[in-house]
């Protein structure tokens, strides 16, 4: 009874190493090591628009999320005349300039409802990013890294897809801004995307050791 008792309290503890003995850091489980691209392979495939070296702050996330709610809500006048959800309106612009500027987005996403998903989950990432300490950081390009390493799965994507997919998203988050579409708001965007494809993130991992047709 006692015994059963014991086992109850600490069925949640795992121990991974002996007492005073580190053989095994458990974050070490989850760092990328399947290999990373070079420089120069990356910077051919980056947007020409965005920054050499993007560099994520907290400024800077903190108004690509008030940009982009002031979107998501349909609050600029621009938006407010159509009188739709500012997701929608933001969906429909997006993939009918996407498709207009490269027509292979349409074998890359069969259907409507992956394409708004995949949306979505673009956004969703980029705007759960933090930047409140180098830790953050770290974490952040490690995550990207999965992501990229994740995308060789999907056949038909290409690396001059990201480019086109992230340069579309800025666009046309600043067409629905309207007046509120400042400089400083573009180079928020410009540099949170950018750290996501170019900073030891996304594409590096795209990119590695990957012949491409």
């Amino acid at each position: 009874m006692g015994n059963s008792n014991s086992r109850k309290q600490n069925s949640h503890l795992i121990r991974l190493v002996a007492k005073n003995e580190v053989d095994l850091y458990l974050d070490d489980l989850a760092e990328y090591s399947f290999g990373i691209a070079d420089g120069y392979e990356v910077q051919h495939y980056m947007p020409p628009q965005f920054p050499l070296l993007p560099l994520i702050t907290k400024p800077r996330l903190q108004l690509c999320l008030k940009t982009w709610e002031v979107v998501q809500s349909a609050s600029t006048d621009k938006m407010k005349q159509y009188g739709k959800p500012g997701i929608i309106l933001f969906y429909d612009e997006f993939f009918y300039r996407l498709i207009e500027r490269d027509a292979t987005f349409s074998q890359v996403f069969v259907n409507v409802k992956e394409r708004g998903e995949v949306l979505i989950k673009a956004l969703s990432f980029i705007l759960s990013m933090r930047a409140d300490d180098p830790a953050d950081v770290t974490n952040m390009q490690n995550r990207c890294r999965f992501l990229g390493h994740k995308h060789r799965t999907y056949a038909r994507v290409r690396p001059h897809h990201f480019a086109a997919y992230t340069m579309t998203c800025i666009e046309v988050i600043m067409y629905w801004l309207g007046d509120d579409a400042s400089p400083l708001v573009g180079d928020a965007w410009s540099n949170v995307v950018g750290f996501v494809l170019r900073y030891d993130s996304l594409l590096t991992t795209f990119l590695a050791n990957v012949n491409l047709p």
